[in-house]
């Protein structure tokens, strides 16, 4: 199992000094680079010594997904100038979190809503296909969005989408939040990607908390292929992330 931290790239040198196996940036940082700066930063994660195999933040704010007035091909436009820019710096897989973006507009019933997002969810994974990518659906807390709050409606729109390039994440932060229960992954199937956070302050843990086991005992009886990504805050990676990273492989291995 590899363990990442989610950050933009220049904190990419302390991520790698901490012992994490990898960065998981955000999508949106790197589609607004400049070509210069995405050639800089190309070179830069180049000789990091360590890869950027996820990334996250798919859309920005800006981009209203179901709103009657987002036409399809601003979406995909969109995506393919962001998608190849993921797939250059060596990403395979995409969270759709996007809380904002993805948000159910009041002048639209939530039915309407809801077959709106497997039709755009479905255009996502068409373009991740042309790059080689998995998206992977981030289920996210009623305060971030008002649309797929849970990893069971999560794992819902991945079989109403039913494209191979659209799988599930898993983000233990937003699963305590909710009060829903890790285990349920074993019968919604499993997931594609996992996030880590602590529930209380959402930061680089330090100590398990009692989710974490059966968190990744689900994860490993479903056949897991092996990210974690810590989302949350850590303010001296030094210091704490070789921490983080052990407790979390002991985790692993106990589970």
């Amino acid at each position: 199992m590899k363990i990442g931290f989610c950050a933009k790239i220049d904190r990419i040198g302390e991520i790698a000094g901490a012992g994490y196996d990898y960065i998981e940036m955000p999508v949106t940082a790197a589609a607004d680079w400049t070509d210069e700066e995405f050639e800089r930063n190309l070179k830069i994660l180049q000789t990091a010594g360590i890869p950027a195999p996820a990334f996250n933040v798919l859309f920005p704010g800006g981009i209203a997904l179901l709103s009657p007035d987002t036409k399809d091909e601003v979406i995909t436009d969109y995506l393919h100038r962001a998608l190849a820019r993921v797939q250059a710096l060596g990403g395979k897989t995409v969270v759709f979190g996007s809380g904002k973006s993805r948000m159910h507009p009041e002048e639209v019933s939530y039915d309407a809503a809801f077959r709106r997002l497997i039709d755009v969810t479905r255009l996502i994974g068409d373009a991740a296909a042309k790059h080689d990518i998995t998206i992977v659906i981030e289920p996210l807390n009623r305060g971030e969005t008002n649309m797929i709050n849970s990893v069971a409606e999560g794992a819902c729109l991945r079989a109403a989408v039913n494209h191979p390039n659209v799988q599930l994440l898993a983000d233990y932060y937003h699963i305590a939040l909710e009060r829903h229960d890790p285990a349920d992954l074993k019968r919604l199937g499993g997931i594609a990607h996992c996030h880590l956070a602590t529930e209380i302050g959402r930061k680089a843990p330090l100590e398990a908390e009692p989710g974490f086991s059966a968190l990744f005992s689900a994860m490993k009886q479903t056949g897991y292929p092996g990210l974690v990504s810590v989302e949350g805050r850590c303010d001296d990676l030094s210091k704490d992330g070789p921490a983080t990273v052990a407790l979390l492989k002991r985790l692993w291995e106990e589970a």
